[in-house]
């Protein structure tokens, strides 16, 4: 399993692309920022295999990662403000109970 190289980011513009091999592959897209703690987190935690071939299989990027426990910067700050942990199943938590306080 190959570990992703940093120097083989293309990170110039929103879109993120990955030169593996000489070909260059689509990583993920952000128009609102969020970048860095995402690369940081697929890096640690994806085989540039693995990866891809979840994006491949029509697995959202950011969809792939919480596969393995991501959670936003964004959406870290929102949980501990609203008294959640900041983890995949805190978020999955506060969502329930949002749809729940909503439902009724």
């Amino acid at each position: 399993m190959t570990k992703f190289v940093a120097s083989a980011f293309d990170k110039s513009s929103e879109y993120v692309f990955y030169t593996v091999e000489g070909e260059r592959k689509f990583v993920a897209r952000f128009k609102r920022g969020g970048k860095a703690d995402f690369l940081k987190f697929l890096v640690k935690n994806f085989s540039v295999e693995e990866y891809f071939s979840l994006l491949d299989s029509g697995m959202a990027p950011v969809t792939a990662l919480k596969t393995k426990g991501y959670v936003s910067a964004a959406e870290k700050k929102a949980l501990k403000r609203a008294g959640y942990p900041a983890t995949l199943e805190g978020l999955n938590l506060y969502l329930d109970h949002q749809v729940k306080k909503y439902a009724a």
